[in-house]
């Protein structure tokens, strides 16, 4: 029994460093599908920055179009030639656009990838669809952005609320809630919601048309409402740097939050500030309220403190490689999840998603996070 037993012990350990040997000299690969600097640099720069943490050796990264409604077919040959590769044994796609379930399907079925872990990201395809596909969902909490946004838009004592979207985004579930929470709470607080159609950046007149609406859109409806206070938000990444930019010199003008939260999210840009995307947030809030001081501003502007589409990508990569190496064992463990959001993003607040039914999907997190007061940032 006692050789037995040593036997035993002896093989553990080989398995124990065998494990160890493929953690470190393994070839394995993890593949991250993200928009283009012009639809998305959060998502760019977090995949950028993946490479310089694991090598290139283990992070293979490529990027769909920016016309991707006309263009899925393109998209989704992109994901299925991550999957052809038997070194890859993850796929993290941050944004999820539409192509994103259509591609996880055939990975499974034609390709028979059932080992590889999928990760959707920021999906712009419905819950129910999305999470059929994925093994793991992350997304922002658009439908309680619904309260939190307009808290701070009673705080500031806005008059008018104007909401900015394209039918195409209006038919996603949970930006249709976020908007149906809009204009409950403008009603319960008096406020004046208005909905401004704005072209769809995908369509023909593409990024460059939607941003161009925006810059004489906002000072029309300034004069519209003029003496009122008056809020915008854009359901599109694209228009955030047109909106901030028309805001800026607007005394009336509110700007609560870009549509994808963070200090990085157009700011740079928009405010000319050479910050450093993914880099000390504290640094660019700060950065941030200095410039907006020099403009009047610092009360009318708001965003997160942290940049979520970027921590997605972080938590997806680092998630996939522990479940590669075998340190996590499930493909939706949910403990694990919510450590990782809550490690890198403190204060977040990381939920199962509940559909209009009132059913959770449980492979399917949003994640919360308090809005900040650029005055808490000025020296």
């Amino acid at each position: 029994m006692k050789k037995l037993g040593f036997l035993l012990l002896t093989l553990a350990m080989c398995l124990t460093f065998n494990m160890g040997v493929f953690a470190e000299e393994g070839n394995w690969k993890i593949a991250i599908l993200t928009g283009t600097t012009s639809q998305g640099e959060e998502e760019f720069r977090a995949a950028e920055r993946a490479v310089a943490t694991y090598g290139e050796e283990h992070i293979v990264t490529d990027t769909y179009p920016d016309n991707f409604m006309d263009e899925t077919e393109t998209t989704i040959s992109k994901l299925v030639s991550f999957a052809s590769d038997p070194d890859i044994k993850a796929i993290v796609m941050c944004q999820a656009v539409p192509g994103a379930k259509a591609a996880f399907d055939k990975i499974r079925t034609e390709l028979g990838r059932d080992d590889m872990l999928l990760i959707a990201g920021v999906p712009q395809e419905d819950p129910a669809v999305i999470s059929e596909a994925a093994d793991l969902v992350f997304y922002t909490n658009e439908a309680k952005q619904g309260d939190t946004i307009m808290e701070t838009c009673a705080n500031w004592g806005v008059e008018v609320f104007v909401h900015y979207s394209f039918p195409r985004h209006l038919a996603m579930e949970t930006i249709a809630a976020r908007k149906a929470l809009l204009e409950e709470n403008c009603a319960a607080l008096g406020i004046e919601y208005v909905e401004a159609t704005a072209p769809d950046p995908t369509g023909d007149s593409g990024v460059s048309g939607a941003q161009q609406f925006i810059l004489e859109d906002v000072p029309a409806k300034m004069e519209e409402y003029a003496g009122k206070k008056v809020a915008f938000f854009t359901t599109n990444c694209s228009m955030q740097e047109p909106l901030q930019a028309a805001i800026l010199d607007q005394p009336d003008a509110y700007y609560p939050q870009p549509c994808c939260p963070s200090p990085y999210h157009a700011f740079p840009a928009s405010l000319g500030l050479e910050i450093a995307v993914g880099g000390d947030d504290t640094v660019a809030l700060q950065a941030i309220a200095e410039k907006l001081a020099e403009h009047d501003a610092v009360g009318r502007y708001s965003t997160w403190p942290s940049p979520v589409n970027m921590t997605i990508i972080d938590v997806a990569v680092e998630y996939s490689k522990a479940f590669i190496e075998g340190t996590i064992t499930e493909r939706n463990d949910h403990d694990q999840v919510v450590a990782m959001f809550e490690g890198k993003c403190p204060g977040a607040i990381v939920e199962n998603y509940v559909n209009a039914d009132g059913t959770t999907i449980d492979n399917y997190y949003t994640i919360l996070l308090a809005p900040v007061d650029f005055n808490d940032y000025l020296n």
